[in-house]
C-alpha cells in the first residue's frame, strides 16, 4: 500500500472513532421516535411502575409526572447528542487537531443538533401513535445548549493551567 493509502486508512479510522458514538446515539433517538420506542408503549409501562412504587399518587399526578419525565428525557438525550457531536468535531481532524471549545464550533454543533431534533419531530409526525411538536424541538434545543455548556466546562477545566503562585501556601510570620 502506498503512503497515501496509509494516510487515507488512518484518516478513515480517526473519522469512525470520532463520529461513531454520535451516529449510534442518533440511531437510538430515531428508534425512540417510533411507535415501539415511545408514546403509549413506554407511558403505560412507566405509569404501571410508578403506580406500584408510589400508590399514594393519583392517576392525574402520575400522568403529570410522566409528562415532565418525558420532557426531561428530551433535554437529556439532546444534551448527550451535543456532547457527542462536539466530541466528533474535536477528535476528527488529523491535520490540525482542535483541542478547545470555540464559539463557531458550538454554533455549528447547535445547528446540527437542533436540525436533527426538527427532523426527528418530523419523523414522529409520520408514525401512527405520535405527532411532531415544535415545542419539543425547543425543549431539545435547551438540551443542546446545556450539553454545549457542559462540554465548555469540561474542556475549560481540562485545559486550564493553574498558576503556580496560586498554589503557594502563605508563610506564617
Amino acid at each position: 500500500m502506498t503512503n497515501t493509502g496509509h494516510i487515507y486508512k488512518r484518516w478513515c479510522l480517526i473519522q469512525i472513532r470520532a463520529w461513531l458514538p454520535a451516529c449510534l446515539w442518533c440511531v437510538f433517538i430515531f428508534w425512540g421516535s417510533t411507535d415501539d420506542g415511545g408514546g403509549q408503549a413506554t407511558s403505560l409501562r412507566l405509569m404501571t411502575f410508578l403506580h406500584i412504587n408510589f400508590p399514594a399518587l393519583s392517576w392525574e399526578q402520575l400522568a403529570k409526572l410522566i409528562f415532565y419525565l418525558r420532557k426531561a428525557c428530551h433535554v437529556t438525550e439532546y444534551a448527550i447528542l451535543a456532547g457527542l457531536v462536539m466530541r466528533g468535531f474535536l477528535c476528527s481532524s488529523i491535520i490540525k487537531k482542535q483541542e478547545s471549545w470555540s464559539f463557531p464550533l458550538a454554533i455549528l454543533t447547535f445547528s446540527l443538533c437542533v436540525g436533527y431534533a426538527a427532523s426527528d419531530e418530523y419523523h414522529q409526525s409520520l408514525t401512527q401513535e405520535r405527532c411532531g411538536c415544535v415545542t419539543d424541538v425547543m425543549i431539545d434545543a435547551v438540551g443542546v445548549f446545556l450539553g454545549l455548556q457542559t462540554m465548555w466546562c469540561l474542556i475549560y477545566f481540562k485545559t486550564a493551567k493553574l498558576d503556580s503562585t496560586a498554589l503557594k501556601i502563605p508563610e506564617k510570620d
